[in-house]
């Protein structure tokens, strides 16, 4: 079986395993846990970029105490429906978990929560913060700080993150509206899973070192990554930047650690974590019917040549959960290669069916 291929596990035969990893670690099973739903989550609905790939430079962040496995977030300071959240280097999963259902107690409290975090690590996936909100009749929102991915437009320097944003918007008869969105192109983890498959990327993806166009995704790894709308991506990674890394008090440009290259030093992430209820301002229910007339809108608008449907966003994932849930999660053979040896390290048992594919 070659590097190349994928075979697909079920996602209750992963996530044991997964977990057994983290606390291997020294994380509580509760930690672990919360970790786990998180990346799991976001290879489920096919956002692998935030998955299991990153579980090697996580796990060895925690060996070697770049993250404290044992951190316990902290509230440092409060006001009506704002809060200040120290991660105390904890894991940027816990961490943000913590720091959501803070931001949802407070907007049941005050209608909206807002919870702003420092000393926290890389937290995933947005969008598993902001659908933290939608079962409580709330909209989600949350921003994130992070390594050092993006040049400020017309430069070559690294001293922006892709710094995203996501909001869940809940729906009725449809699924709930989910943006998430990083200011660069794409994902640098997208990048990633192409380097590892060895595979060329669009050259609307990312820059070489010296800021031109590349199809080699060891030459984007090594150079930047393209903002969206170029300029226009520049400007919301900016102000992203400083809302979520200086307003909290976490790091920003040149203070920013790259996860990939300082192992043993605290990042400080930054974060924001905001939740509105719905019913501050009309009834749930009649909210989530207009949703729904917005999104049959969108589906109903002619179609472009070339086009055969209209989505929403979240409407890819979603349905990629489902197909996923039924057939099991892909994974590249190299990329599970990669988690044995971790495994084997950590002395944890490795599932059959990933011994099998190796």
């Amino acid at each position: 079986m070659s590097s190349m291929e994928e075979i697909r596990i079920f996602y209750p035969d992963i996530y044991k395993w997964v977990v057994e990893l983290f606390t291997a670690t020294g994380m509580s099973e509760e930690d672990a846990t919360i970790t786990t739903d998180n990346l799991l989550s976001s290879d489920l609905r096919g956002i692998y970029s935030h998955g299991l790939i990153r579980l090697p430079i996580y796990i060895k962040r925690l060996l070697l105490k770049g993250v404290n496995p044992l951190a316990k977030p902290e509230v440092v300071r409060e006001f009506g429906a704002t809060a200040l959240m120290d991660g105390n280097n904890g894991m940027g999963q816990v961490v943000g978990v913590h720091a959501m259902k803070l931001a949802i107690e407070k907007a049941r409290q005050f209608g909206t929560g807002y919870v702003s975090v420092r000393g926290s690590n890389h937290y995933g996936a947005a969008a598993h913060f902001a659908r933290m909100a939608l079962e409580e009749d709330m909209i989600g929102i949350t921003t994130t700080a992070g390594s050092n991915v993006m040049a400020p437009w017309g430069g070559t320097q690294s001293l922006l993150s892709n710094n995203p944003v996501a909001v869940a918007i809940p729906a009725d008869r449809h699924e709930s509206l989910v943006l998430d969105m990083a200011h660069s192109v794409v994902a640098r983890g997208k990048i990633l899973v192409a380097a590892k498959k060895k595979q060329a990327i669009p050259e609307t993806w990312g820059l070489a070192p010296d800021g031109s166009p590349t199809t080699d995704p060891e030459e984007a790894l090594r150079g930047t990554l393209r903002p969206v709308g170029d300029y226009k991506g520049y400007g919301m990674a900016l102000v992203i930047g400083l809302l979520s890394g200086i307003l909290p008090g976490g790091s920003f440009g040149l203070e920013i650690k790259d996860i990939y290259q300082d192992f043993t030093n605290a990042q400080n992430t930054g974060h924001t974590m905001q939740a509105v209820r719905i019913d501050c301002f009309m009834d749930p229910s009649e909210f989530k019917k207009r949703v729904d007339d917005a999104i049959d809108l969108m589906h109903q608008s002619p179609k472009a040549i070339g086009f055969e449907e209209i989505l929403v966003p979240g409407e890819p994932e979603s349905r990629m959960e489902k197909i996923n849930r039924e057939q099991g999660i892909p994974y590249s053979v190299a990329l599970l290669k990669d988690l044995t040896t971790v495994s084997t390290d950590l002395g944890v048992s490795v599932p059959t069916q990933v011994l099998a594919s190796q």
